[in-house]
């Protein structure tokens, strides 16, 4: 391992490991697992205000009531608090979402620790601004020494491979 691939982080219970950082194909895999894991949840989402609309229309033999209709957005909408809390969430308690667990990586932050909740949050809200400039917040973790994006230098948060 170069010294410019590990990364001295500290783990629970306080045992120092050797860690690499995690390059940036590992974090697009597990980002394109997340996308998939979030869309079979939206299609439960969409499945659920379509079973009221279909409930509320007796099976289709009458017109539903335009209040079926505003449910079901509703329940379309309800999905982006829950995407939300899919990353924040998961990355403050286990600092995985379930696509970084598939590819053996974990945010930690930069001294080793957990994150706390506000620092996901702005970790998410920097997701946009690292691929809206032609992926430009991506592209510096090519030439960053601890192979850090744009939303991992807000955050102050490193991404490393498990064991």
């Amino acid at each position: 391992m170069a010294p410019s691939q590990t990364a001295v982080t500290s783990l629970a219970g306080g045992k120092l490991a050797d860690l690499i950082y995690a390059g940036l194909q590992l974090r697009i895999v597990a980002f394109i697992l997340d996308i998939i894991v979030l869309v079979s949840f939206l299609m439960l989402f969409v499945a659920a205000g379509g079973l009221q609309t279909l409930l509320r229309s007796d099976f289709g033999k009458a017109d539903p009531p335009n209040s079926a209709f505003y449910i079901w957005v509703a329940f379309i909408l309800a999905f982006i608090p829950f995407a939300v809390l899919y990353f924040v969430l998961l990355w403050s308690r286990w600092g995985q979402t379930v696509g970084m667990m598939a590819v053996h990586i974990k945010v930690i932050s930069r001294d080793g620790g957990r994150i706390p909740v506000g620092r996901c949050a702005l970790r998410l809200l920097g997701y946009p601004a690292s691929v809206l400039p032609l992926f430009a917040g991506l592209a510096i973790a090519l030439f960053d020494r601890e192979r850090r994006t744009l939303h991992d230098h807000l955050a102050r948060t490193v991404v490393v491979e498990l064991p």
